[in-house]
């Protein structure tokens, strides 16, 4: 795969900046953002001595030199690196031209779609694939061979662990435009989505922007499915509510009011993901009017 990489000076954040809080965010000067051809708030990969991170171009920002980046104390420790080094940029962030098996053993980022370029009514999504979120990639390709709808899924790793922090970018920083296979579902406009996470926290958490009774369905078929585990809706001041518009299952849906996220605890996603998954896949069965495929 093609990629073009710039020589750049990583310095620390200006104190008191966001990016002191945002360890997935940096920021770049103009005239290099021009030079990678990329607009807005791409993700680009920035790499240190072999060690390689994702980041959100948070913002713009005019630098003495236009080879100078910027990030905060959480985006150093992503690297591994001291507070300035020398590295490089580079705006091709996934290789998914490489199989899972060769993209695990070389610590790689790629995406897998799954669509027949027309249909509208579900995607199922797992952002953060691989070893980010591990078996959420599991389920969404569960769920949508179960339907026979569309799923999009991210896949990260890195050999002796830290993929988390390698790949993770926040599901409302996702830029459709930095992820090819993503762009072309971007601007279809679904009824429906799904979006498989996982979380540090305790039980199953259903989010999203999907109408109350969307959500209730899904809660009500994961608790019945799991029995002895908390699952819950989000409430309205919930940081891992998932309803913001710029949340990417939300922003694929129409009018970006018909997304639901599930987040589940380690234990959950390990040792009962099918479960989940069939739950969810029954669920909008009902919703579409069809008939799961035995045996998916």
């Amino acid at each position: 795969m093609t990629t073009w990489k710039l020589d750049v000076r990583v310095r620390p954040a200006p104190a008191g900046s966001e990016l002191t809080g945002h360890p997935e965010h940096c920021w770049v000067d103009p005239r290099l953002l021009a030079t990678l051809g990329r607009v807005g708030r791409p993700q680009v990969r920035i790499e240190r001595d072999g060690e390689v991170a994702l980041y959100t171009v948070s913002a713009v920002v005019e630098q003495a030199r236009r080879d100078i980046v910027r990030i905060g104390p959480g985006g150093h420790r992503r690297l591994d690196g001291p507070d300035a080094f020398d590295g490089r940029v580079d705006p091709v962030v996934t290789r998914s031209d490489l199989d899972d098996r060769r993209a695990a053993g070389e610590g790689e980022l790629v995406e897998r779609l799954c669509d027949d370029g027309q249909q509208r009514d579900l995607i199922v999504l797992a952002p953060h694939g691989g070893e980010i979120e591990p078996d959420t990639d599991g389920q969404a390709e569960l769920v949508a061979a179960t339907l026979g709808r569309s799923s999009w899924r991210c896949k990260g790793w890195r050999p002796g662990g830290g993929a988390h922090e390698r790949w993770h970018i926040t599901s409302v920083d996702i830029d459709p435009d930095s992820f090819p296979l993503l762009r072309t579902v971007a601007n279809r406009r679904f009824r429906q989505a799904v979006s498989f996470h996982g979380f540090g926290g305790q039980g199953v958490i259903i989010g999203g922007s999907a109408p109350p009774d969307v959500k209730q369905a899904v809660c009500c078929a994961i608790d019945e499915a799991l029995g002895d585990v908390d699952v819950r809706i989000a409430t309205p001041d919930d940081p891992l509510g998932g309803d913001d518009p710029a949340n990417i299952v939300n922003r694929l849906t129409v009018r970006r009011r018909h997304g639901v996220q599930i987040e589940q605890d380690d234990a959950v996603r390990e040792h009962r993901w099918r479960e989940v998954a069939e739950a969810v896949a029954g669920v909008y069965a009902r919703i579409l009017g069809v008939a799961p495929t035995p045996g998916s």
